[in-house]
């Protein structure tokens, strides 16, 4: 609970600051080759598929709370207590996503994809332009490094803990990284990212959401070796029986 809350108020502090005038523009190895073969042609088409990235990550960051803890572990398994405990593992991760990626966007402070359309295609006065708090977070991406932690906390829970108990589980998993990869592609196609953004907050965001459920929370969640090899047996002893346990 420390950490979630202490997370919680960096990533709150962090998209109230505007960020770092690094004078970072433009792309970087083969971020130019990307957005040129993905970016849409039109202003008016960037942002439905910007809405649509929005509601993607919604739902992505819904998911493992709501069907995989409430629906699933609580009301289908009959587990209160392990869906508490799965709610309060994707509220930790996404709070520490969160605070990693707000406190990149304030010390990059790189210019979005779009800013060299500013003026020109864009509307100078335009919010998207001219709200430094928006147009100087391209690095990295929050929306992909949220979808692919919620995509990595899916594949944690279904793994360790079997929570449709067959091959589901897998698929599961697997959907998951595909949609959490849609909406990383999305945000290229949007022109609010370079590849290079998104690249970095899967990495980041899978991390994370691997990193807190399976070493932190799962770690040791198997059946105890010690306790399975003990045993209890009677034997003869001066003036009766003896029970006697081995380890």
């Amino acid at each position: 609970m420390v950490v979630t809350v202490g997370a919680a108020g960096i990533t709150l502090v962090t998209n109230i600051v505007h960020p770092l005038n690094t004078g970072w523009t433009g792309g970087i190895l083969f971020d130019d080759q990307v957005r040129s073969a993905l970016r849409l042609p039109t202003l008016d088409a960037q942002y439905e598929v910007r809405t649509g990235s929005d509601l993607g990550l919604a739902l992505m960051m819904t998911y493992p709370i709501l069907v995989d803890s409430l629906i699933v572990a609580y009301w289908y398994r009959g587990s209160p207590d392990v869906a508490l405990q799965m709610g309060l593992i994707d509220l930790e991760a996404f709070a520490i996503t969160g605070a990693i990626d707000g406190t990149a966007n304030i010390l990059a402070g790189r210019a979005r994809p779009y800013s060299s359309e500013c003026g020109t295609t864009i509307a100078s006065d335009a919010p998207d332009c001219a709200l430094p708090s928006t147009r100087y977070r391209s690095f990295f991406s929050g929306h992909t490094a949220l979808s692919f932690t919620s995509a990595a906390l899916i594949c944690a829970h279904h793994e360790a803990l079997r929570l449709f108990d067959n091959f589901a589980d897998h698929l599961t998993c697997a959907v998951g990284f595909v949609a959490a990869t849609a909406i990383g592609t999305m945000r290229i196609m949007d022109d609010a990212h370079y590849f290079s953004d998104v690249f970095v907050g899967a990495v980041v965001g899978t991390t994370v959401g691997l990193t807190v459920p399976l070493l932190h929370h799962y770690k040791g969640s198997g059946p105890s070796k010690s306790s399975s090899a003990f045993h209890v047996n009677v034997v003869p002893g001066f003036g009766g029986a003896q029970v006697v346990g081995t380890f």
